[in-house]
């Protein structure tokens, strides 16, 4: 049987980093709490999940995902399709896609999701992505690496990440590819502006947008917090070395934000979060839109450390006109966003 790529359900998915990569990571049960809610709820039950063996030491984002599919119902369970990141090293975060370590990290994650829970019914859908792209390793040999466990049944498919067009071109003439994982958000529309947006339509291949909320700055919050919101982060915390989060960054981007703030409350009636979350869901499949004939789905993956922030984030979509699209594209246009997505240094590792 020929390998197809494995349908992504949904209009978008819910993000696990924030559960176990952090340095104040919620409790466990809380989280685990927090995914039953969000694959359960009769409105926007969420059948996607998105997660990385090197989100948190020893496993730990692994072994919350294992734990949460061991409590949850098993009819629940065989909906879902669950994405890893993986070919990682944890102790230097470079990318290593050689077949050694491919398959170590595979075989990893293929430990914690059997296809068979303990109750006898199917098991998630599981996809790995290698995290970047490993420029020490030709990125064909890469796929071809992580397909033989396609083939041999280990995994169910494989998504990209972090990817630029000649890589993708790479990918899809050696493997069928489910989805590519890719940065998108009010505030970091580069690949839009690039044309991998474009690209990834021809192919009708579905995006996993990340930090589609700019990692919390896009957020009710974030405008009536802005005082302290910078200072409320831990020490430590890795958006400190991000460049929007640099103080001269944050507070020209202050401008548009509040101008987005006051959009989504006086126009749409709804908080800011749910706009960003919004926007995205109009532009997912919309026709005729910046010279793309259809726009392929594009599924954000917020994420949330409680219910309380879950009911925040899903709570409150509305239907976007393209009128206003054209208010939101104006706002941001008069009033251009600064800082790069992560930092000049981490550039090289993106779009690759």
């Amino acid at each position: 049987m020929t390998p197809q790529p494995i349908e992504i359900p949904g209009k978008f998915g819910f993000g696990t980093m924030s559960m176990t990569w952090t340095s104040q990571p919620p409790p466990i049960q809380q989280s685990i709490e927090t995914l039953k809610f969000v694959t359960s709820h009769p409105e926007y039950g969420v059948k996607f999940i998105n997660g990385g063996d090197f989100y948190g030491p020893n496993d730990a984002n692994l072994k919350l995902l294992q734990q949460f599919l061991f409590a949850n119902d098993p009819k629940i369970n065989q909906d879902l399709v669950i994405s890893i990141k993986g070919g990682v090293d944890p102790a230097t975060l470079k990318p290593d896609g050689s077949k050694e370590y491919i398959g170590k990290s595979i075989e990893n994650v293929a430990s914690y999701f059997p296809k068979k829970d303990g109750n006898g019914g199917s098991g998630p859908k599981l996809i790995f992505e290698a995290a970047r792209v490993d420029p020490q390793v030709p990125y064909k040999d890469t796929i071809s690496y992580i397909k033989e466990y396609v083939d041999n049944g280990t995994i169910d498919g494989i998504s990209l990440s972090e990817v630029g067009i000649k890589s993708i071109e790479t990918a899809t003439a050696i493997a069928p590819i489910s989805c590519v994982e890719l940065e998108l958000s009010l505030f970091s529309q580069d690949l839009i502006d690039n044309g991998i947006l474009a690209f990834l339509s021809q192919k009708q291949i579905p995006i996993i947008a990340y930090s589609p909320l700019c990692r919390g700055i896009l957020t009710d919050y974030c405008v009536e917090h802005a005082d302290t919101f910078l200072s409320e982060i831990p020490q430590g915390h890795f958006k400190h070395t991000l460049d929007k989060f640099q103080p001269e960054n944050f507070a020209a981007n202050l401008i548009p934000l509040k101008k987005l703030y006051d959009f989504a409350h006086d126009v749409k009636h709804t908080s800011l979060e749910s706009l960003a979350l919004s926007w995205i869901l109009k532009i997912s499949g919309q026709h005729n839109y910046k010279g793309i004939d259809q726009v392929t789905r594009i599924l954000p993956i917020p994420s949330g450390s409680s219910i309380e922030r879950v009911k925040l984030n899903f709570g409150n979509f509305v239907e976007l006109t393209d009128d206003d699209l054209r208010t939101i594209d104006l706002i941001l246009k008069e009033n251009p966003i600064k800082g790069l997505r992560y930092n000049a240094q981490s550039e090289g590792s993106l779009f690759q």
